[in-house]
């Protein structure tokens, strides 16, 4: 009994691994990819934002730093 137990705990644990790659090769078939006309809007999107991004937080980073600065002369 305890023998046809553990069989079918193993086959269970295979099924789940075939069944999930199963899975997704059927959800990857099922994808819309994008053309090489979007995917390039896309990266060009996600560069121009990413440098706003960066140049706002360094600018932010600068007058903080000097805001502080003239306050530490302030207090001493």
């Amino acid at each position: 009994m305890a023998s046809v137990a553990k069989k079918t705990a193993q086959k269970n644990k295979k099924k789940p691994n075939n069944s999930f790659f199963q899975g997704v090769k059927a959800e990857m078939k099922r994808v819309i990819w994008p053309t090489r006309r979007e995917l390039i809007n896309y990266v060009i999107m996600v560069v121009v934002t990413t440098v706003i991004v960066m140049a706002v937080m360094g600018i932010s980073d600068g007058v903080f730093s000097r805001i502080f600065n003239i306050l530490r002369l302030i207090v001493g």
